[in-house]
C-alpha cells in the first residue's frame, strides 16, 4: 500500500466525518434565519432558515461524495492494459502505476471538498454571529482556487515522480 493510497483513502474518511460534526455543531449556532448573501456594507441582506441551509448542505455534500465514488468505481473498471493508451504520455511508467495514480488522485478530491465546505460553513457561522461579527473572509473563495490547483497539478507531477516500468524477467 503506498503513502498515497493511505493518505487519499484516511483524508477522505476523516474528512467526511469531520464535516458532519462540524455541520451539526454549525447547524446548532446559525440563528434563524440564516443571513447567506451580504452587501457591500458586509450585513446580510439575503436569507435562508436555518434548515433549509442545513439540508441543502448535507444534501449537496452527499451528493458530490457519491458521485464521485461512483466516478472512482466506473474508472476503476477499466482494464489496467488500457491506461498506457489513456495516458499515453506516461506509458513508460506502466498501466498499473498510472492506474493505481489515478484513483489516488481521485479519491483526494471529494477530501479537499469536504474540508473547503468545512471552513467555509465556519465562516457562514462566523459571519451571522454578532458577538464575534467578522467580515474579513475574503480569502475563502481564493483557497478553494488554491486547493483545487494543487489538486489538479498533483496528478502529472505524481506520474512524472514516479519511476519507470521495467518487466521482471
Amino acid at each position: 500500500m503506498s503513502i498515497d493510497h493511505f493518505a487519499s483513502r484516511v483524508w477522505r474518511i476523516l474528512s467526511i466525518v469531520a464535516f458532519g460534526i462540524s455541520l451539526l455543531f454549525i447547524y446548532r449556532g446559525l440563528p434563524d434565519p440564516t443571513a447567506v448573501h451580504f452587501g457591500e456594507t458586509g450585513r446580510g441582506d439575503g436569507f435562508l432558515p436555518k434548515e433549509e441551509v442545513f439540508y441543502l448542505v448535507a444534501g449537496i455534500t452527499t451528493l458530490l461524495n457519491v458521485l464521485s465514488l461512483l466516478l472512482i468505481k466506473a474508472i476503476d473498471k477499466i482494464p489496467r492494459e488500457n491506461w498506457g493508451k489513456i495516458l499515453p504520455v506516461f506509458a513508460e511508467k506502466g498501466d498499473e502505476t498510472i492506474k493505481t495514480t489515478f484513483i489516488n488522485w481521485l479519491h483526494f478530491f471529494p477530501a479537499i471538498i469536504n474540508t473547503y465546505l468545512i471552513l467555509a460553513l465556519r465562516a457562514l457561522l462566523m459571519l451571522n454571529d454578532e458577538r464575534t461579527y467578522q467580515s474579513d473572509y475574503n480569502y475563502i473563495p481564493s483557497l478553494g482556487i488554491v486547493l483545487l490547483l494543487i489538486w489538479l497539478i498533483y496528478l502529472p507531477l505524481r506520474l512524472f515522480a514516479s519511476p519507470k516500468f521495467q518487466e521482471e524477467l
